[in-house]
């Protein structure tokens, strides 16, 4: 049973979720490359049969781990335009006794709605609409998106801003009528939404109701502001990525690197938050998803023990 179905048992707030990228580095390798350092540098091209049956493989071993840890209980599940959606979807699928929380929508050099290309542009309007209906097949209610992308040509930046408010308010339009979400995450190199600042002015500027922020703790810094930015976001907040940080990205296991775990969970609660904590750490030198998924379940069970009562 799918439990983003609405006669799943309650929901927890704050309750573990992990995102696809977790498992990253046990995806077969040739995959990886060709779905996300081709979309980033401008080269992606659609899997062949080969590739579209190893990512079907993958799918399937990494929803396994999620389906057997009874501690995971939400998921966000990242989707490209390379490989085949149905047969990776209907892998998701299969079985599946999580919240699929959100989508995470692909991006790269010609899928970035801020950018000074038209086929970037549109290209992001497709491939964000694209995990729209990823997201309304798999019953969840948000897709994390990026305003920017440090990939291809610039201009100035508040051109770039201008051109990214019809593309977003596009995406948005299509995701309203699908009863999704849309929350525009922060990347923390030069990329258009790349402050705290910039995105809600974005947001305002964008003015649909269903678009709001998934806050990557890993993406701003310095980590001791990060509580506070969690607050200025406020009411906006419709997700969070987890992982630990030292002043640059690292995405690590939290209690690793400088956040201070007490005081973004504080901060979440002054806030609102009652999603889960998804976490998006990057687990290497492992060879299974299970490898993956047993210190996330353990990591989780310290880091709530600090949330406020």
């Amino acid at each position: 049973m799918n439990c983003a179905d609405p006669n799943c048992t309650p929901r927890t707030p704050l309750r573990l979720g992990v995102s696809g990228s977790c498992f990253i580095f046990v995806m077969p390798e040739e995959v990886r490359l060709a779905a996300y350092a081709a979309a980033v540098q401008g080269t992606l091209t659609g899997f062949d049969d080969r590739l579209n049956a190893m990512m079907v493989n993958f799918v399937r071993e990494m929803m396994s781990t999620v389906n057997s840890m009874d501690e995971i209980k939400a998921m966000e599940c990242y989707h490209s335009t390379a490989w085949e959606r149905d047969p990776v979807t209907e892998a998701v699928l299969d079985s599946a006794n999580v919240e699929f929380w959100s989508v995470h929508a692909p991006y790269g050099m010609y899928c970035n709605p801020s950018s000074p290309l038209q086929r970037a542009r549109e290209g992001a309007v497709a491939g964000y609409c694209d995990a729209i209906e990823v997201a309304e097949q798999i019953g969840a209610k948000v897709v994390v998106s990026h305003p920017g992308v440090n990939a291809g040509p610039k201009g100035p930046r508040k051109t770039m801003i201008e051109l990214a408010i019809d593309p977003l308010r596009r995406i948005a339009d299509f995701a309203g009528q699908r009863g999704v979400s849309l929350a525009l995450e922060p990347l923390p190199k030069e990329e258009i939404g790349n402050t705290v600042e910039e995105l809600l002015e974005i947001i305002e500027r964008v003015d649909r109701p269903n678009v709001g922020v998934n806050f990557d703790v890993n993406h701003q810094f310095p980590p001791e502001r990060i509580p506070d930015m969690i607050r200025q976001v406020g009411s906006h907040l419709l997700s969070i990525h987890i992982s630990d940080q030292d002043g640059q990205e690292r995405h690590w296991l939290p209690f690793r690197g400088d956040l201070d775990w007490s005081a973004v969970l504080q901060a979440l609660a002054d806030v609102g938050y009652t999603g889960p904590l998804m976490y998006e750490t990057h687990i290497h030198d492992v060879a299974t998803c299970d490898e993956v998924g047993q210190p996330i379940v353990e990591n989780y069970h310290k880091l709530i023990q600090l949330a406020p009562k």
